[in-house]
């Protein structure tokens, strides 16, 4: 898996991948990580790159319901 390209932003770490064919985007902030995948056959960089501004907002929601399961789930240390 090759990284191509990182795109800033202030709470998550947002990496594209190139791995198999395809680009791997790839959110993490904190203890979770969301990745989703796109054929190189069908998408531009440029277009996964514009689906990530798109899709910010809802990863960034999802990315605090899982914070909070895992504080349901996980004990406190």
């Amino acid at each position: 898996m090759r990284l191509i390209g990182q795109i800033p932003h202030p709470h998550l770490r947002i990496a594209i991948h190139e791995y198999n064919g395809k680009y791997l985007v790839e959110f993490e902030g904190g203890r979770c990580r969301q990745t989703f995948k796109f054929n190189k056959e069908l998408y531009s960089l440029e277009g996964v790159q514009s689906w990530v501004q798109q899709a910010e907002p809802g990863v960034m929601e999802r990315m605090n319901t899982m914070h909070e399961d895992l504080k349901k789930l996980l004990p406190r240390t």
